[in-house]
């Protein structure tokens, strides 16, 4: 793949991809080229690399590029062509635009979950330093697996038809559909989430899956080799 894709755009995007601060994942694909796409699961803003345009005529090779947002006003997307020196423009814009949507809104954010994930944060933190741009081991995400399996069927048990309980649900099914595309730091992220949205269902809810998570999954996955 990465010889399909010109120099002078690929030493942009090596500097991303070592971004350890990242908050967004990538896919590559026949089309578009490349996908950038929100680590946020409930997200759906991305960036496309739709395909390059070459040179003809007077026209200089183009880029023709697709992301959502593209601005504070609107959540439509852009498509657009541009030049390799506007294209990290483009693309620092739309990577503004996901910092700003990830800021606290007291408007919106669920207070109760957040305080819940606040409290049991500093029981997943993870040392190693590429947590934030590698995926777990083949290993590790059967694990991670097994337990989202467990975690599931102990809200399900409970027979709720909350909001609270499927949107629980809902992040669980999405997490095991994405987990081998997913970071560390993401995967830890949402199992952090999942437990949080657990203790807001019921307090049993929640200590069962913290202990389920702190008995099999800790130790193998947040303290490294």
């Amino acid at each position: 793949m990465k010889k399909k894709i010109p120099i002078g755009l690929r030493k942009i995007l090596d500097q991303e991809a070592n971004d350890k601060n990242r908050l967004f994942r990538i896919e590559f694909a026949e089309s578009p080229l490349i996908k950038f796409v929100d680590l946020d699961n409930s997200s759906d803003f991305y960036f496309e690399i739709m395909r390059v345009i070459p040179a003809s005529g007077n026209n200089k090779v183009a880029y023709r590029i697709k992301y959502l947002p593209h601005s504070e006003e609107t959540l439509s997307p852009l498509e657009t062509n541009v030049s390799l020196s506007n294209f990290r423009a483009h693309f620092t814009k739309w990577k503004n635009l996901l910092i700003e949507s990830n800021k606290e809104s007291p408007f919106f954010d669920d207070e109760f979950e957040k305080t819940y994930f606040e409290e049991i944060a500093p029981q997943f933190e993870i040392v190693e330093e590429d947590a934030n741009i590698k995926p777990f081991s083949i290993e590790q995400q059967k694990m991670i697996t097994a337990f989202l399996n467990k975690a599931e069927k102990v809200i399900k048990q409970r027979k709720d038809d909350s909001k609270d309980s499927k949107s629980t649900i809902e992040l669980i099914g999405k997490t095991k559909s994405e987990i081998t595309k997913s970071t560390k730091k993401q995967l830890i992220k949402n199992i952090k989430t999942i437990i949080a949205k657990g203790f807001k269902i019921g307090l049993q809810v929640g200590e069962k899956l913290l202990i389920e998570f702190s008995t099999e999954l800790a130790k193998k996955l947040l303290l490294g080799p």
